[in-house]
């Protein structure tokens, strides 16, 4: 295993042709000041219970993506490994992920969070250590009342309706929680099409606003979707 410094479109095109090419140990670069390493692993879940690899997904892409620099270093790994590294990487600021694909590299299944790892001594190892809910993922949301802001007795149900169903997944807050620039992020939902309904609710959880429908898609596992501020006009 060694390292890749290709984008993820050329990424997925060399999987599909069955090139990958690798650099040779002896004829590496060492940066002058030094290389280091991160030990990854990764366990998987569905909505908090022990999973396997969703099926059809073959393939863990480690991405260490190095600050200013445009292509992350990418290592590749069986996705039930369970453990992998990015190795021989230059000192400096680096952003790193988890891709769970298929063979080619194309279709994504589900990918990890994202962590922020400083590398800045010769030889270090660092680690990184995700939990990847392979079936379901989540929205992020903050708010803002027209004309107003929240008072302590009120909260705010954020409901997540599956599209063409009856079943919905509702999330009540305190109106403070989420209230712009604070974020909130709803429970596990199954992937899916979403039709997102947010409401005012006072003291005796009637509502007493709401904001626009949001129609919004989780399209893999463990996917973050940011609605980013909703307004939530009083009734």
């Amino acid at each position: 295993m060694k390292k890749l410094v290709i984008s993820a479109l050329l990424l997925g095109a060399l999987q599909a042709t069955g090139c990958i090419f690798v650099s040779d140990d002896s004829g590496d670069d060492v940066p002058p000041d030094g290389v280091a390493s991160i030990d990854v692993t990764w366990a998987l879940e569905d909505d908090g219970n022990p999973a396997s690899c969703p099926a059809g997904a073959t393939t863990a892409a480690v991405n260490a993506h190095l600050e200013g620099r445009a292509d992350p270093f990418v290592d590749l790994f069986n996705c039930d490994d369970l453990v992998g590294f990015a190795d021989e990487l230059p000192l400096g600021n680096y952003t790193v992920w988890i891709d769970f694909t298929d063979d080619s590299g194309v279709d994504l299944y589900a990918q990890s969070e994202a962590y922020a790892i400083t590398l800045d001594t010769d030889g270090e190892v660092a680690t990184a250590n995700f939990t990847v809910d392979i079936a379901n993922g989540f929205f992020k949301v903050s708010w803002e009342i027209a004309g107003t802001t929240c008072q302590t007795d009120e909260s705010v149900s954020v409901l997540s309706t599956l599209s063409g169903t009856t079943t919905g997944v509702d999330d009540v807050y305190l109106c403070t929680d989420g209230e712009a620039p604070s974020v909130v992020t709803t429970g596990a939902l199954t992937i899916g099409d979403y039709v997102i309904a947010i409401a005012l609710l006072n003291a005796a959880e009637e509502s007493i606003g709401d904001a626009d429908p949001i129609q919004e898609s989780i399209s893999f596992g463990n996917e973050f979707v940011d609605l980013g501020v909703v307004t939530i006009n009083l009734l």
